[in-house]
């Protein structure tokens, strides 16, 4: 996939935040395939009917090789990271998710449970409470981690493996990165739990794990926002995180995927939208070497409408 110019983001950017995320958000509909309210209900009534019986589960029933991986506790100095308690543990779920070895525990059941047992705030599953939400929601397995700042540059994720069934913990893993270059220590933190499983990759599945979502830190974070809010429920916020996430980096899939999820026609209408400020900025030209004291750059300001209509 090549990336676009910095001239056309400039563009998708201009056009994108001169709409309302209300009107953008007005403009969508749900679609049946999609993660749609009677599925997320559904997933919440099988979350109370779980906690009710828990007790008569049997934790020799559940598959040796179900996981799953819930919001890392945070330990900040800069609190505006904090929502990297979320979005890196969604973003290590998909990496897990790559081995075939592996069975990720679906993503609106672990939501519905952690939900119903009051752990949605990162930190709250912690390893006293990991091997309830395991039998709960199904999982033999549960990573349990932290996200660390020790200083103004760099950040370290540490994380264990606790086992439902002995509710022991295997030695952490962890890595260390520059605050800028935090995935990369999440891929480094993904292959040393599948070590610690005994899983051995394929090369396909190996490149896979590699690639990045993003390398723009201000989109990790947007993404970040639009998982915690849709882990609460919150879901007009997720959706306009998601965008702004796409706003910043416009190839980053897994929010693009998280976007389509729960609000289906606003990935479209935002990419429609790209396609219509490229075309209409085609024919403009704006110096690159004058500014606002400059003769040459023109002053006028233009008032753009545009109508948008989406089908019922």
């Amino acid at each position: 996939m090549s990336l676009p110019t910095p001239r056309a983001r400039r563009r998708r950017g201009a056009l994108a935040a001169a709409l309302p995320a209300a009107a953008l958000l007005a403009a969508c509909t749900a679609a049946p395939v999609q993660v749609t309210p009677a599925r997320r209900a559904a997933a919440d009534a099988a979350a109370r009917v779980a906690v009710a019986a828990e007790a008569g589960r049997a934790v020799a029933s559940i598959p040796p090789r179900t996981l799953a991986v819930t919001p890392f506790a945070v330990s900040m100095r800069d609190t505006a990271l904090a929502p990297l308690a979320y979005g890196l543990a969604d973003l290590l779920t998909t990496d897990l998710a790559r081995s075939s070895q592996l069975q990720l525990v679906d993503r609106l059941a672990l939501d519905a449970t952690l939900r119903e047992l009051r752990l949605v705030e990162s930190g709250r599953v912690d390893p006293a409470t990991a091997p309830r939400v395991g039998r709960v929601v199904g999982a033999r397995r549960l990573i349990v981690g932290s996200l660390a700042q020790p200083d103004g540059r760099t950040l370290g994720i540490e994380a264990r493996v606790a086992d439902v069934a002995t509710t022991q913990l295997q030695q952490s893993v962890s890595a260390t990165t520059p605050v800028a270059d935090i995935l990369r220590a999440e891929k480094e933190l993904a292959f040393r739990i599948f070590d610690a499983l005994g899983v051995r990759l394929t090369p396909a599945e190996r490149v896979a794990v590699e690639q990045r979502q993003t390398q723009n830190l201000a989109a990790l974070l947007a993404y970040s926002r639009g998982v915690r809010y849709e882990l609460e429920g919150r879901l007009d916020q997720a959706a306009e995180s998601y965008l702004g996430a796409l706003r910043q980096d416009p190839n980053f899939e897994r929010a693009a995927e998280r976007l389509t999820g729960i609000r289906p026609n606003l990935l479209g209408l935002s990419r429609a939208l790209d396609g219509a400020a490229g075309r209409l900025n085609g024919n403009i030209y704006l110096p690159t070497l004058g500014s606002a004291a400059d003769p040459a750059f023109f002053p006028q300001s233009v008032t753009l409408i545009l109508t948008v209509t989406t089908p019922p």
